[in-house]
């Protein structure tokens, strides 16, 4: 495990918590683990929570687009070197679209670069609004 990352993410995790105005007590029971556990979390002692209680914690706090980015972002970094490193919120959605893991691998067959991925995130975030 990486301790800095597991750090970061347990701090990013109090943040969150305590901006939102939530008892850690409270935020352990919204995501049915013991308080003891939820606090090892923060402190960076222990792994990151699955994504069952990641996707319990999103809803808690009721957490807006970035802020559930970076949790997913900072929860996939804090997991094992050895680990693949994917928000799981990303490789949720890759699972469930074939078409997302299609066109990744044909990106990389291709050579697809930078430029080409910019112009695809500009027409999705224009879509978006």
């Amino acid at each position: 495990m990486d301790i800095d990352n597991r750090l970061r993410f347990g701090k990013y995790v109090e943040s969150l918590r305590k901006s939102k105005g939530k008892s850690l007590r409270a935020t352990a029971k919204a995501i049915q683990i013991s308080p003891q556990y939820y606090s090892e979390v923060e402190k960076g002692r222990s792994n990151t929570f699955t994504s069952e209680r990641l996707k319990m914690l999103v809803h808690f706090l009721n957490l807006d687009e970035n802020e559930v980015h970076t949790l997913y972002d900072l929860a996939a970094q804090s997991r094992s070197s050895n680990d693949i490193v994917t928000p799981q919120d990303c490789a949720d959605y890759m699972l469930g679209n074939s078409y997302v893991v299609e066109a990744l691998r044909l990106s990389m067959e291709t050579g697809a670069g930078e430029k080409e991925w910019r112009v695809f995130l500009d027409d999705l975030k224009a879509r978006k609004g």
